[in-house]
């Protein structure tokens, strides 16, 4: 169940020092099933984020106590967050799945280490090489941004970016900024002010076929509320910011 994975997105400048959300997530005929933490830490040009997610209530039950773990870490550039290793752990009851990805920007490579185990016994190992390479991952491009697209300049409304985290394949993800019909049925449906952007990352979020995520943002940047259009049968997947925490 893969159902945090879309509340990873929330898009911020970088002018403080530690930045901390915390999101609830609701899942249609059940409603509330899980919690999410999202935190950003820079210390002179260092940063990390850490994205944390877990199932509650009887979505805990049906997944098998599901938790998953996001960390990307690396160096700020000119303001840019340039990732040297992301971390995925996912783990239920009886399994734990680790990949450790470590970039080479200098020779344009990635190199995965996984991890995989069975009631807490190591199952399977292995060390490879990414068949692509990408500047960024998923944490890193979102918080990347507001550098990559100027959201106040009309014209171009459609982005194609890579990233270790987007299609398996290649790391593509698209970023559409909607407008017109599309924009007001998105306003509608969502029921927020603010920037709204469509994401679609090529990956089977649930039962979604592309993993395409409806997302609005305040005015700096902060995702408030994020969607997941219907899923399986019972209807639509909600993270929506509970507390932001900004700190110098």
């Amino acid at each position: 169940m893969k159902y945090f994975l879309f509340i990873l997105i929330f898009i911020v400048s970088l002018h403080s020092e530690i930045i901390k959300a915390k999101y609830d997530v609701s899942y249609g005929l059940f409603g509330k099933v899980g919690k999410s933490e999202a935190i950003l830490v820079k210390k002179e040009n260092r940063y990390k984020i850490e994205i944390s997610a877990k199932a509650e209530g009887l979505a805990k039950i049906l997944s098998n106590n599901r938790k998953e773990s996001y960390i990307s870490e690396g160096i700020i550039e000119n303001g840019r967050l340039v990732p040297l290793v992301y971390k995925k752990v996912r783990q239920s009851s009886k399994k734990k799945d680790i990949k450790i990805y470590k970039f080479d920007h200098k020779n344009r490579k990635i190199y995965v280490h996984v991890e995989r185990y069975k009631n807490g016994k190591l199952d399977k190992r292995k060390d490879e090489t990414l068949k692509y390479y990408a500047k960024d991952d998923l944490l890193s491009l979102y918080f990347n941004i507001n550098k990559y697209i100027d959201f106040k300049k009309s014209g171009k409304k459609r982005y194609t970016f890579y990233a270790v985290g987007g299609n398996r394949k290649d790391g593509k993800i698209d970023i559409e900024i909607p407008s017109g019909h599309t924009l007001k049925e998105l306003k509608e449906l969502l029921n927020e002010d603010g920037k709204y952007l469509v994401v679609t990352i090529y990956q089977k979020i649930f039962a979604s076929k592309e993993g395409k995520l409806y997302i609005v943002m305040n005015d700096n940047g902060f995702t408030k509320k994020a969607m997941l259009k219907d899923v399986i049968l019972f209807g639509d997947i909600v993270g929506k910011l509970k507390r932001l925490e900004v700190r110098e």
